[in-house]
This record gives structure tokens, C-alpha cells and sequence, in this order.
């Protein structure tokens, strides 16, 4: 019986087939085991492909990691400078942005996390890797410039992409080199040179009770005629709580600038002239309620104003002109059937302000810049109690009225459930700035030393040596006589942006932070900001010496400072077009080629300050990169 099955018949021929193609082609492999061969490899591959990848993206974001970033906030600016921020970003809700604005984004670059006011317009990150900062002015330079003649700036248009539109100084008699030159000093340091101030002031009229009286001299003029005995609880003069002009911009309050985004046709002053402010001056607290409308704006409803005594002076329902959309009962406590038999509108409510405040008036208020807004009105004097009272230790960070009020008041507000009371809020208001009067300057201030557990407040005030100079800065008329509005406006403007008497020097704030300084620029401003704290300063007549010199210092210093004057001086009636294009084209060359020469990692910022002239005021627009 054999042994050999049916099928070994079959693979014979099969094996044999087999053993043939193998010695025929060495290399060839069945089928399914070079499939598996192939998959391996390309899975191999892959792997490899995504693991370089991988590492080429670690790499990519360490080296960005040791890079500075400049970027714009404007949506997180907007939402702060409205009350109800809409999801579209509208142009007029970004709020004026000055000169100064570009000083807080330098003193951050060189302070970082020291500095005491962070820009609110941008963002810097990683600013301990910037390596030196050049500011470049283009005198004389607006945004009608940059419209007109764009093919005039192929620099500025191709290597900046960050850029934003500022307020030109010149509105308010201010330059450049003071806005950027001057750092407002603490309020600890203004208050010890106050009482500084006090003290001399003290020693001259005991001198003078000395003397013997003379039969001439006129008697002093007797207290203010409006308010004669309110006053005598008062600690410290009430003019230290004023907020200066650099926290009015800072707080976004409304200002009396043109300003493209901002329409201000129907904004009114509170006075058409205002007198100077000082200690024995009225204060009035004003507080308003708002609605949403059609126009997608909250608009007043209702507004109340108060006096020290803390009656009523004023208090009175308004009906917008659009339809009201939502009436935010909840909050504000106006309804539909508040509102409707109502006839009073907001002309009527700003005429009866002008009529009611005195002209050296102090507004309080809770966020008041929001209140002048409803109001659409101007008012240099005020006092904000989100200001002087401050339990976070951040500026940026309020405490709400209703705390505080229930914190150094003692009293309950806003508890119903039908919304605020205008005249509750504005009572609420004055108090607080009374209370805070009866004690001192850092009461309630945790940003100057204050603490809740201080059981004399009195003691708290900090007495520390300062840590920068102060530089007494005399008020020049240089810019008023160069600006082209009538005398009284001038007039009415600065009381609005007061020349501040004592400042910083941005240039002794570089020097203790180890920086080193230079500026190439006009005679005068080499005078008066480059001859200390160990500036460079050098004087240029023409743009293409300044070229020539901050081409060769951007390289060894920290900070670079230069101003190119010749388009402003060729500017005039009679200036042909051919004439304007060629200077704006070679001014553009010559930021161009400075900025070739900046140190990698530099912050650089381009500087049209804007310009004056008989009709309207041109504003200006600001230029920020990272040189890569």
C-alpha cells in the first residue's frame, strides 16, 4: 500500500516551477512578504520624517522663545473704553492714543515687570531679550502725508505691520520730546514735594507774621464765595486727588482733541472758560444711567449731581434720540414706563450742567470718564474714586462702588433689585472722597502702602528717599505761540493738559537701569534733555547728518533718539508737490537705512507726530517692529 498522498503529485511541478524562478531571479520574493517589506520601510520612514519635523518645530520655538514680540490690544483697549462691548471692533470705540502712550511702551521695555504703568495699546513680550530701542521722528510728517503719498513710504508701508494712530501734541501745546522725555513721578514723590512745597510756603508766612503789618497792603481776599465753610475737615489739599493728565488719557476720559476715530461734534464743555482749580474749590459728584440703543451704544437715561452737603442739585430722566434697544433694568433701574412720557434730552441736560458748575468745579465720580462720555461732555477737574481707592494693588484692577462703599463707608448700596439709583451712587461717591480727605494721601491705597489692618492711617505714608530726581520742568509759551488757535481756547485746553511742574527724567531712568543713551537731533531739545545722566547728545541742522550719525551710534547704544526737520521747514504754502514727494521720499530712505544698521532683536518705533495748521489738526500715527 503506498504511502505518497494525492496531492504531492500536484506540488511537485509547483516546487519545481518555484526553484526554477529563483535561480532565474535571484531577488524575486513572494508577493505578500515584500508587500509587509515596502509598508515597513514607508512606516519607517514617516516615523523619521515626523520625528525630524517634530525637532525642527522645538527648535523653530525655542529661537522664537528668545525673541521680543510687539503686537496691537486694540480689542481688549475698546472693550475697556465701553461699557457694553459689541463682538465687531468699531473704530470709534478705540479711544485716543498719545505721545505718551508710546513713553509707557519704552519704560516697559526697559522696566519690564518694575514698571509702574503697563501700555494699554500693545503688548511686549520677552522684553528683557530686546536689545536696544531707536526712536525715529518725522517732523512735520501727518496722516494726510501717509494717505496722500503712500509710494512716498515703501520702508515704513513694507517693514512695519504694527502701527496706530496717535494725537498730535502740538493740540494741546505739548512736542514730542516732552511727552517722551518727561515721566510723570509717582504720587507718593509729587506728594512729598508738595508738602515740601507747604513747608517753605509755612516759613515765609510765619516770616511775614513777624514783620510788622503794613498800612498798604491790601487785605487777602476772602474764602470762596460759594462754598465758605466746607472745607475745614479736609487733611491735605483736595487738588492732590485731581487725576493728572497723563491718568486722564490713561482712564480714557474724553478729551478735547481731534481725533479721526473719535466724532466730537456734539461734545460740549462744561464751562467756555475755566478757572485755576485749588484747595478751597467746589466739589460736585455726577453719576449716570445708560440704555442700549439702535445705534448699538449705550446712551443716557438718567443723570444726578450732588454737592458736598450731599443734597440734590440735580437729578433728572432723558430720552435718547434713537430707539432704545435693551433698557439694562437690572443695572441702570429704568424702565419703559419711565422713559415714555419723558421729553428732556441731552442738549437740554448739558446746558443745564454749564449752568449749574462753577468754572474751578471738581467732578467726582466712580469711573467718571464713563458718566462724561453719557454726558458727552468735557471737564478738566475730577476726582475718580476708582482711582484713589485701590485694594488690588494693580491699577488696571477696580473695586467696584458698592464695596467700597460698604468697606470705608459703612453703608449698604445698590441692595435692591430694580437696578441703581443715580443719586444713591452719586452720594455714595462724595462721601468716599470726603472720608478719604479726613484721613491722607495713601488711605486706601494698597499701590501706596495702605493696608486694611493700618490702625492709624496717618502713619502709613511712605517717606523713602525717592528713587529717581525730580527735574523742575518752567512752562514754556514756545509751543502756543507756534499754535494757530485762538488765545482763549489755548487757554481753555490747558486746563485740560496742565504742564506738570516736576518730572522724571526718562534719561535717569535708562541710566539706573544700566542702559546706555544717545539723541541727534535740534539744538534745543540737545539742551534741555541731553546735558545729564550721561546722554549723548548731539546737535544736527540737516536729515543727512542725523543719518550719518545714528547709523553708526544705534550700534553701541541702548537707546537711540533722532528727529528728521527738514520736511518741516520746507513745508509752506508755496512748497510744490514735486518738492513735498521728494523730501517724504527721502526721509523714508533715510529710516530705511538706519534701520539696516539696528542691532537684531531692537524695538523700533517710527514716530509721525502729526501737524497744525489755521483749519483742522492733523493727527499722526506710530510705527512699531522687533528688528529681525
Amino acid at each position: 500500500m503506498s504511502n505518497i498522498k494525492a496531492g504531492d503529485d500536484e506540488t511537485e511541478p509547483v516546487k519545481k516551477k518555484m526553484t526554477e524562478e529563483s535561480q532565474t531571479n535571484p531577488t524575486a520574493q513572494p508577493s505578500g512578504s515584500t508587500g509587509n517589506k515596502k509598508s515597513n520601510n514607508f512606516q519607517q520612514m514617516a516615523e523619521e520624517e515626523l520625528l525630524k519635523l517634530r525637532q525642527a518645530l522645538r527648535e523653530r520655538q525655542k529661537a522664537a522663545m528668545e525673541k521680543p514680540k510687539v503686537f496691537l490690544t486694540l480689542e481688549e483697549l475698546a472693550r475697556e473704553n465701553v461699557s457694553h462691548f459689541e463682538t465687531d471692533l468699531k473704530e470709534e470705540e478705540i479711544p485716543p492714543l498719545f505721545i505718551s502712550d508710546v513713553q509707557s511702551l519704552i519704560l516697559f521695555a526697559v522696566q519690564g515687570s518694575a514698571c509702574r504703568m503697563k501700555p494699554r495699546w500693545c503688548r511686549l513680550l520677552r522684553c528683557t531679550k530686546v536689545t536696544s530701542i531707536v526712536v525715529m521722528v518725522m517732523n512735520g510728517v501727518s496722516n494726510i502725508e501717509l494717505e496722500k503719498y503712500p509710494n512716498s513710504f515703501p520702508t515704513i508701508r513694507n517693514a512695519f505691520q504694527t502701527h496706530i494712530e496717535v494725537v498730535n501734541p502740538s493740540q494741546y501745546a505739548k512736542s514730542v520730546p516732552t511727552e517722551l522725555f518727561c515721566v510723570l513721578p509717582p504720587r507718593q514723590q509729587r506728594t512729598l514735594v508738595a508738602k515740601s512745597i507747604k513747608m517753605k510756603q509755612d516759613e515765609k508766612e510765619e516770616e511775614s507774621l513777624n514783620k510788622p503789618e503794613d498800612p498798604l497792603k491790601e487785605t487777602e481776599a476772602e474764602e470762596n464765595p460759594l462754598h465758605p465753610a466746607l472745607h475745614g475737615d479736609d487733611s491735605f489739599p483736595r487738588t492732590q486727588l485731581l487725576l493728572s493728565t497723563a491718568q486722564l488719557m490713561q482712564e480714557k476720559y474724553p478729551l478735547p482733541v481731534q481725533y479721526s476715530n473719535v466724532n466730537t461734534s456734539d461734545f460740549k464743555f462744561t464751562k467756555e472758560e475755566y478757572l485755576p482749580v485749588n484747595d478751597k474749590s467746589p466739589m460736585f459728584a455726577l453719576d449716570c444711567e445708560m440704555c442700549m440703543t439702535k445705534a448699538r451704544q449705550s446712551e443716557l437715561t438718567r443723570v444726578s449731581i450732588v454737592n458736598e452737603k450731599l443734597e440734590t442739585l440735580y437729578d433728572t430722566l432723558v430720552k435718547p434720540y434713537n430707539r432704545i434697544t435693551n433698557y439694562l433694568t437690572k443695572y441702570s433701574g429704568i424702565t419703559k414706563e419711565l422713559l415714555d412720557p419723558v421729553t428732556t434730552r441731552l442738549s437740554e441736560v448739558q446746558k443745564k450742567i454749564q449752568e449749574l458748575l462753577p468754572a474751578d468745579a471738581i467732578l467726582c465720580g466712580q469711573s467718571l470718564g464713563g458718566d462724561l462720555r453719557a454726558v458727552k461732555m468735557y471737564h478738566p477737574y475730577v476726582i475718580d474714586t476708582s482711582c484713589i481707592y485701590n485694594l488690588t494693588g494693580r491699577a488696571g484692577m477696580k473695586t467696584g462702588l458698592k464695596r467700597l462703599t460698604e468697606m470705608f463707608v459703612r453703608e449698604k448700596i445698590q441692595e435692591g433689585t430694580e437696578g441703581h439709583d443715580s443719586v444713591e451712587d452719586s452720594v455714595a461717591t462724595m462721601k468716599l472722597v470726603q472720608h478719604k480727605l479726613k484721613h491722607n494721601l495713601n488711605y486706601g491705597d494698597v499701590r501706596m502702602g495702605w493696608t486694611a489692618i493700618d490702625s492709624n492711617p496717618e502713619e502709613v505714608a511712605d517717606e523713602k528717599e525717592p528713587e529717581f530726581k525730580l527735574i523742575k520742568m518752567e512752562e514754556s509759551d514756545e509751543n502756543i505761540e507756534l499754535n494757530p488757535l485762538p488765545k482763549h481756547i489755548i487757554s481753555r485746553q490747558s486746563a485740560f493738559f496742565r504742564m506738570e511742574k516736576y518730572f522724571n527724567s526718562m534719561f535717569e531712568v535708562l541710566q539706573k537701569y544700566g542702559r546706555t543713551a544717545a539723541m541727534v537731533t535740534d539744538q534745543e531739545t540737545v539742551k534741555k534733555f541731553g546735558m545729564d545722566n550721561g546722554v549723548i547728545g548731539i546737535e544736527s541742522d540737516s536729515d543727512k547728518k542725523t543719518k550719518s550719525l545714528v547709523k553708526s551710534h544705534v550700534q553701541f547704544h541702548d537707546f537711540v533718539y533722532c528727529s528728521f526737520d527738514n520736511y518741516l521747514t520746507h513745508l509752506n504754502e508755496n512748497t510744490t508737490e514735486e518738492k513735498i514727494v521728494h523730501c517724504l521720499e527721502k526721509m523714508d530712505n533715510r529710516v530705511g537705512k538706519i534701520l539696516k544698521n539696528v542691532k537684531q532683536n531692537s524695538l523700533v518705533i517710527v514716530i509721525v507726530p502729526g501737524r497744525s495748521n489755521q483749519r483742522q489738526e492733523h493727527s499722526g500715527t506710530t510705527f512699531v517692529k522687533i528688528k529681525e
